[in-house]
C-alpha cells in the first residue's frame, strides 16, 4: 500500500508541473522612411528622393539569449533615384542581370515585371550592393557589415 501511495504521489506531481515557457514573440522589424542614414551609406547613387528601409541584424536566433560582441548587421532600402541616378550607377560598376531578396517588410514595395540589375559598389566596411533596373527610378539597396 505504501509503494502505490508514493507512485500516486509522483504521479499527482508530474501531472502538476507547469507548462512550458512560451517561446518570446519575434520582434517585429521597423521600417524607416528617413533617407539621411541611405544616403550616407550609398553616396554614388547620388539623392536618394524617397526611402523606405530596415536594419537587421544577422544570425539572431529566435528564442535564444544572444552572446556579447559585435554583430553583422544588413541594410535593406527601396529607394526612389533621380532620374539620372540608375545610369549614374551603371557606369563603371560591376553589373550583372540579378534580382534583390528583399526582407519581408520591404517585399511589397518593390516593382515587378523590371529587369533587374545588381552592382556591387566599393567596398568600405561593408559589402555594399545596388540593383537598379533601366527605366526605373526605384532601387534596392542593400550592405552586410564585414
Amino acid at each position: 500500500m505504501g509503494k502505490m501511495l508514493v507512485v500516486a504521489a509522483v504521479v499527482l506531481t508530474a501531472a502538476c508541473d507547469p507548462a512550458p515557457p512560451e517561446e518570446p514573440e519575434a520582434k517585429a522589424v521597423a521600417v524607416h522612411t528617413d533617407p539621411a542614414p541611405v544616403a550616407e551609406e550609398f553616396p554614388e547613387v547620388g539623392e536618394i528622393v524617397e526611402a523606405s528601409w530596415v536594419e537587421e541584424r544577422m544570425g539572431v536566433s529566435q528564442g535564444r539569449i544572444e552572446a556579447p560582441g559585435p554583430s553583422d548587421l544588413r541594410l535593406s532600402a527601396v529607394v526612389k533615384l533621380r532620374p539620372e541616378a540608375v545610369s549614374k550607377v551603371l557606369t563603371g560598376k560591376n553589373c550583372h542581370a540579378g534580382a534583390p531578396v528583399a526582407p519581408e517588410p520591404l517585399k511589397a514595395l518593390l516593382p515587378v515585371g523590371v529587369a533587374w540589375v545588381s552592382c556591387e559598389l566599393p567596398t568600405t566596411t561593408k559589402s555594399r550592393t545596388a540593383f537598379v533596373a533601366a527605366g526605373s527610378e526605384q532601387a534596392f539597396l542593400t550592405y552586410t557589415t564585414m
